[in-house]
């Protein structure tokens, strides 16, 4: 006699559209802030030479963001489905789309390998799954260089996101990892998201229609020369509501950690406080 039984998985059902939930996030929000950001030289650099004119070059006028800027940037309804085996039941692979520019994923499961260092490189990569307990752990290759802020914060082509998804009850949370031999010293541990579970919501379209706000003549290639950037949070005599300091915010592994408050404590505050900042 042939008895039922159940696979010895605390495997989560994770389908279904997610609404998001407001949140913190790290920053200051004055533009060019990267304090807590591990960022090398070369991201430094980046941020330094970013103009916001870049948005409005026809070439970048509906550039797709990546998953992982999608998954954390914005405030973006999700849908999780999956594609199931009929002879195993067993998930094949987790499929996703964000509301935000319509950005979609897909989370393989049946233990395919990653593909070579130089295949295709594409905005969402390619993830492959795997369960620890409860938590699905996503490893994310082969994306395109991508914001991680819309600032000039980037990720290079040769990251590594490892993104967790927790279910608990009506609510999903996921946390991001970035590791970037290029832009980070150190693993960069991004804002915690969290979903609820709205069956209800709708998934409105994204359509992407170009459109001339600032006219940039063609050829251009907007940028800032080191040290001319006017982004406040890059101005040494800008600060805060806060009186954040000016050397926090250029970033660095160590501005991460809890002890790097006693430092800044230690610092001159820049004498006058931008409109909107902090």
């Amino acid at each position: 006699m042939m008895l039922p039984c159940q696979a010895a998985f605390a495997q989560m059902d994770l389908m279904g559209v997610w609404r998001p939930l407001p949140r913190n996030q790290d920053g200051s929000g004055m533009t060019g802030d990267v304090a807590g950001v591990p960022v090398s030289d070369a991201a430094r650099w980046r941020v330094e030479s970013w103009s916001p004119e870049d948005f409005d070059v026809t070439e970048w006028a509906c550039r797709p963001h990546a998953w992982d800027y999608s998954l954390e940037g914005p405030l973006s309804a999700l849908r999780i489905w999956a594609d199931i085996d009929q002879a195993t039941q067993k998930v094949i692979a987790f499929h996703g789309h964000l509301n935000q520019q319509e950005q979609e994923t897909t989370i393989w499961m049946d233990g395919r390998p990653h593909p070579p260092a130089n295949a295709l490189h594409t905005w969402s990569g390619f993830s492959t799954g795997e369960w620890d307990g409860d938590v699905l752990v996503v490893t994310t290759t082969h994306l395109k260089e991508a914001y991680l802020r819309r600032s000039g914060l980037m990720h290079s082509d040769q990251a590594t996101i490892r993104t967790r998804y927790r279910r608990m009850g009506d609510y999903l949370q996921t946390t991001s990892i970035v590791y970037d031999p290029v832009m980070m010293t150190e693993p960069y541990i991004r804002s915690t998201m969290m979903w609820v579970l709205d069956p209800a919501l709708p998934m409105s379209p994204y359509p992407c229609e170009e459109a001339t706000e600032t006219a940039i003549p063609r050829g251009t290639v907007p940028h800032f020369l080191p040290g001319k950037s006017p982004l406040p949070g890059l101005d040494k005599d800008l600060t805060d509501r806060f009186g954040t300091p000016y050397e926090p915010r250029l970033g660095g592994a160590a501005t991460m950690y809890p002890e790097y408050i006693v430092k800044m404590k230690t610092m001159p505050k820049p004498p006058k406080v931008t409109r909107g900042g902090g």
